[in-house]
């Protein structure tokens, strides 16, 4: 299986792994559009969500461990805690929810911490820094707070 996505050749890369990349696509080789919600179901990228409401969707790649409570509860006070939900990116492509039918379930806003298992552009989607450099890093706050205004402005 040829590898396509940017950020797996950077991995790979920085295990010293080379990658070979063929120039001429094969005659078979069938051309797919760039990612989109649909895209990233047909990839299993799915969302299992804790119960409760609210239009925007806080969702990490590990469990919500109580770590940075404090930062955590300055962002939902932000957002508003009654607009705030979590989740957790699924592992399985049979729990959770797909990426395209957040809307349909009252999300409007998908605020994910650091990288999702798999590159997703759904226009609901905002990926920041993990907590853990959200905590640690002054540029990744910003970055944050950054990527929140605009939204917030909706």
């Amino acid at each position: 299986m040829p590898v396509t996505d940017p950020r797996s050749r950077q991995r790979l890369a920085a295990m010293g792994i080379d990658v070979w990349v063929r120039r001429q696509p094969a005659a078979e080789t069938v051309i797919r559009p760039a990612a989109t919600a649909e895209a990233a179901d047909e990839q299993g990228l799915r969302i299992r969500m804790a119960s409760g409401g609210g239009d925007w969707l806080l969702v990490q790649r590990e469990p919500w461990s109580g770590q940075h409570e404090q930062l955590l509860a300055d962002i939902t006070a932000v957002i508003g805690a009654e607009r705030c939900r979590f989740g957790q990116w699924a592992i399985s492509d049979s729990a959770g929810v797909p990426v395209s039918e957040l809307e349909s379930r009252g999300i409007a806003h998908v605020l994910a911490f650091g990288e999702p298992p798999r590159a997703v552009s759904a226009a609901p989607v905002c990926q920041v820094s993990s907590l853990e450099e959200i905590a640690t890093s002054a540029e990744a706050r910003r970055g944050l707070w950054q990527a929140l205004a605009p939204r917030m402005a909706r």
